[in-house]
């Protein structure tokens, strides 16, 4: 009975330990979506720099997403519209049950001024 009942415990706290670090992916996953698609609103004003936003939307997605260890941004426009894409490789927080690679992508049409 009682190797029965620390065997549901065990199982229990894995149990909560993945919930977690799903919920964890999920929020840092639509954070970094939501990054990306500022950028790639940011890039599609008339004068705005591609290559400054690349740079500028890697630094944002290291420090708005803690557990960040390695993070790469584009940015490019085709004449029509642009788009942001950026690929993180994120630890979370917890034990690092799996190696997990957040991928977002945006785009966002060129604004033409009036």
């Amino acid at each position: 009975m009682i190797v029965e009942s620390l065997a549901a415990t065990a199982v229990i706290f894995l149990l909560i330990v993945i919930v977690t670090q799903v919920a964890f992916v999920v929020v840092a996953r639509d954070t970094a979506q939501t990054a990306v698609a500022a950028a790639a609103r940011r890039a599609g004003r008339p004068g705005s720099d591609l290559g400054v936003e690349a740079v500028r939307l890697e630094g944002e997605l290291a420090r708005i997403m803690p557990g960040a260890s390695s993070v790469s941004a584009s940015v490019e426009s085709d004449g029509i519209g642009v788009t942001a894409r950026a690929a993180i490789r994120w630890l979370p927080p917890g034990p690092d049950l799996i190696p997990i690679t957040i991928h977002a992508a945006s785009t966002s049409p060129l604004v033409v001024p009036p």
